[in-house]
């Protein structure tokens, strides 16, 4: 579709600290759901320094990218329960887009886990949309479904590599990211004055960044304005020579007059 990611700067290796949110109570419910800690990593798995004893227990813990961790409500770890959210491995690790009609709204990884107490597979979803910040930061994670976890991590690295960064923003901070439908890609859209793929450069006069769509507008619109002009001044000259006929006439018409009851008095 004309759109490009890379998440490899994200994946955090073994050594280095994971990213980690506290999920919440779902808003307009009546179910007051229970709050859980997440360690995740991206394209990558959680390193065994970064989990809490609980989780080292794990079956097949050296390949958890998520984990869901119940503090029970104190900081004790010895009482805590630990759960495999997901599972890095290329059967158990999807990407999608967030939109399939429209790339540059975002990505998701996806994982899947280990078995709920009801028998169902857990599955711990990575929102990352498409906005302007440089630094990725997991706001906050929900369960919409049972056992199926969404985190909503939104920054630059949820947009497309043809909408690129510059000056430390986005499209340089000077128009936004969309997909252009007439060229079936993602790109830049520069406000007025600004141009160039990233939007840095200072547009000229003869230089501004017009849609084809736009363009084709525009010319349009100026044929039949002179459509109009011409029709408009055709009708002015058609009535003047129509005025200057009549005018002819009459004076034809006065002279026959005059001839007509001309005579000498005796």
């Amino acid at each position: 579709m004309g759109a490009h990611f890379d998440l490899s700067e994200l994946s955090r290796a073994a050594g280095d600290p994971m990213y980690s949110v506290i999920d919440g109570d779902l808003p307009c419910t009546a179910k007051v759901e229970a709050n859980y800690t997440y360690i995740f990593n991206v394209c990558g798995t959680v390193g065994t320094s970064a989990m809490p004893d609980k989780c080292k227990t794990l079956t097949n813990v050296g390949q958890a990218s998520a984990l869901q961790i119940n503090t029970r409500g104190t900081y004790d770890q010895s009482d805590d329960y630990c759960f495999m959210a997901g599972e890095y491995s290329e059967v158990m690790t999807k990407v999608s887009l967030l939109n399939q009609e429209d790339p540059t709204k975002g990505i998701q990884v996806s994982y899947a886990g280990g078995r709920c107490s009801n028998g169902d597979q857990r599955m711990f979803n990575i929102e990352m949309g498409c906005m302007d910040k440089l630094n990725p930061v997991a706001t906050h994670a929900l369960e919409y479904s049972h056992c199926v976890y969404t985190v909503t991590m939104p920054s630059i690295y949820g947009c497309p590599l043809e909408c690129p960064v510059s000056n430390r923003h986005l499209c340089g901070g000077n128009g936004h990211c969309a997909y252009d439908d007439d060229k079936h890609a993602a790109r830049c859209f520069c406000n007025n004055g600004y141009t160039g793929a990233d939007c840095s450069k200072t547009a000229t006069d003869d230089s501004l960044n017009y849609s084809p769509a736009l363009l084709g507008l525009i010319i349009t619109l100026f044929i039949i304005v002179c459509a109009l002009a011409a029709g408009l001044l055709f009708m002015v000259r058609q009535i003047a020579a129509y005025k200057d006929d009549m005018a002819h006439y009459e004076v034809l018409k006065g002279g026959e007059d005059e001839s007509s009851h001309g005579g000498v008095v005796v």
